[in-house]
């Protein structure tokens, strides 16, 4: 008899560890990126670009004492990630947005008629984990501290609407809890939005994964510490998204910098300077420069754009000019092969650390035989998008409060 009350105990504590919930001890997980189009429309990824970037400053002046928005969700074929993700038992497999600009975790939940576009919904009716928040759950008043959630149906249901910027882009639905599949790895009790309805173009996929600073995201759910991704130049390739122990560098070349304190969900970092080629231009602002993988291109403050393509003009003596694309330039007559040692190298320069760039990370093929620097103005933040992260193992390491990244091949990882 003792003994069969052993191998019961032995089977508990297997089944305990096979499906470990979302607040049990820190964990790796893996999970894949994926681009959503096989070749990113420039012009649309251009105004996708400044269309975030007046959000996302628009969130930073509302965490000062404005009124709060979330940053926006833009169209396909403008340079995004979507994040593959299974929800529920049995498991649904589903793309999300990943997103690190925002926390919310959301799904479009069948039927979802009054979802544009209607994508691919998770079916909760099908899902024997599935079960709906109550409004005195944690995450539910954390979405009440940003006046989100509306508990008209009492204590039984957290119901929000979930704004994205000004105007016509917003989510609503009610929460839930659900079992998510990262990868392997099966993780109990992860909040998240049902969504009934969505407004605004949130492209082909089943909603968003927020990978913030706050709460709400599913890093900060997992309660892994720290994550990362190397976000792979091949647009064919996936990508890998690594969370907790599983976030870890090998080999020499890592470099960090202190994430600065704030009180919103974005990574921020001091951005000290930048060198072009035999330029070092100024610094770009006391607010820090943002990394944020929603972002396609990378955006700088005055003075240090002016400098910077200023540096890249004057320097570029080998390559004919030409005219400049879709609010994009300078601009030359020439292919990604012609570049490598036209155009004077780039390196930014962190409290430090500096991350030496690879022409195509600041240089793209636009069309017709031109090449363009893939670095806009902005008159608000500095933005590091996810053109220049690529070639990098990114680390965001939120116990430690730092920021760290290695040149990587990111097929190998």
């Amino acid at each position: 008899m003792a003994a069969r009350v052993v191998i019961l105990g032995l089977m508990i504590h297997a089944l305990l560890l096979a499906a470990p919930t979302a607040n049990s001890e820190p964990r790796g997980f893996r999970a894949t990126l994926i681009r959503r189009e096989k070749a990113i429309n420039y012009p649309r990824a251009a105004q996708q670009s400044y269309d975030r970037l007046s959000t996302l400053a628009a969130r930073l002046d509302a965490a000062a004492g404005g009124t709060s928005t979330q940053t926006p969700l833009r169209a396909d074929s403008a340079g995004g990630y979507d994040m593959e993700v299974s929800i529920g038992t049995p498991p649904q497999q589903l793309t999300a947005q990943a997103d690190t600009g925002s926390d919310l975790v959301w799904a479009k939940c069948a039927p979802c008629t009054s979802c544009t576009p209607p994508g691919s919904p998770f079916h909760p009716m099908q899902s024997s984990s599935f079960s709906k928040m109550p409004c005195s759950d944690r995450l539910c008043m954390a979405l009440e501290s940003q006046n989100q959630p509306r508990c008209v149906s009492g204590d039984s249901e957290c119901d929000y609407v979930y704004p994205y910027g000004s105007g016509d882009h917003d989510t609503e639905g009610y929460m839930g809890t659900e079992t998510f599949t990262l990868g392997s790895d099966a993780v109990q009790g992860i909040g998240f939005g049902c969504t009934t309805r969505s407004n605004g173009n949130y492209g082909t996929g089943s909603g968003l994964v927020g990978l913030g600073r706050g709460p709400l995201s599913l890093v900060s759910q997992l309660s892994v510490g720290a994550f990362s991704y190397c976000l792979n130049p091949d647009t064919s390739m996936a990508s890998p998204l690594l969370f907790g122990s599983m976030a870890t560098f090998s080999g020499d070349g890592v470099q960090s910098t202190r994430l600065l304190e704030s009180n919103d969900t974005f990574y921020r970092v001091n951005l000290k300077s930048i060198t072009v080629g035999s330029t070092t231009t100024p610094v770009t602002g006391t607010d820090g420069v943002l990394f944020d993988s929603g972002t396609t291109f990378t955006m700088l403050t005055e003075p240090a754009y002016t400098a910077a393509r200023t540096a890249i003009q004057t320097q570029t003596t080998s390559l004919p000019p030409a005219a400049d694309s879709s609010r994009l330039g300078p601009c030359f007559q020439a292919s990604d092969d012609d570049i490598t040692n036209a155009v004077p190298s780039m390196v930014l320069h962190f409290d430090g650390a500096d991350m030496m760039l690879p022409v195509t990370n600041y240089f793209a093929e636009v069309g017709n035989g031109v090449v363009c620097w893939v670095v806009q103005p902005s008159s608000s933040l500095s933005i590091i998008g996810n053109i220049m992260q690529t070639n990098y193992h990114i680390q965001y390491d939120l116990d430690q409060k730092m920021l760290s990244f290695q040149p990587a091949n990111c097929n190998s990882m």
